[in-house]
């Protein structure tokens, strides 16, 4: 799941969007194109608002639904289903999109990249643990700090990320 709100926001044309195309590729206006949202928090699908809302067009084919986050939402992972009819006589299918709900102290970026985000949010989770048998731990949460036999290096985490970057680009 790659998408994410905060309780009491409301999405937009780049958030819950759906693309409709026509058996050739072609994009479309659908006959029929409707979502509606549910909770999906406990496992258990709780339909949240109107079983039946009409999504505002971007242009030919490109759709977004409007959804309303309340500030009391259920944090955790949701969905939006979208019924989707292409012409009046073809059958009625289905498509199901993810989302989450985060709390109101949930940070969404670290810092506007989402990759280094990624990486921020494993180091944070793999070195929670101050063991001192391990060879790392966290000084804040700004910094990382990795002993070796040669010493100790202390490393901020976007000066990490620099290095990683390097190195995915050969220019270690």
């Amino acid at each position: 799941m790659s998408v994410a709100f905060k309780r009491g926001t409301t999405t937009g044309p780049s958030d819950l969007t759906i693309t409709v195309r026509n058996t050739l590729g072609n994009l479309i206006d659908p006959f029929r194109l409707q979502y509606a949202a549910y909770d999906a928090t406990t496992g258990v699908e709780v339909l949240m608002g109107s079983p039946v809302n009409f999504p505002i067009r971007i242009s030919l084919g490109q759709f977004y639904a409007q959804v309303v986050i309340p500030a009391d939402a259920n944090i955790g992972n949701w969905i939006i289903r979208w019924t989707i009819q292409e012409t009046s006589t073809d059958p009625v299918y289905q498509s199901v999109q993810e989302f989450a709900v985060l709390g109101d102290s949930a940070i969404a970026s670290f810092t506007g990249n989402s990759d280094l985000d990624r990486l921020i949010y494993s180091l944070r989770v793999l070195l929670r643990d101050n063991n001192p048998d391990r060879n790392y731990s966290v000084s804040g949460k700004e910094k990382v700090c990795v002993r070796t036999k040669a010493g100790e290096y202390i490393l901020p985490l976007k000066e990490l990320w620099k290095i990683v970057e390097d190195g995915k680009n050969s220019l270690l």
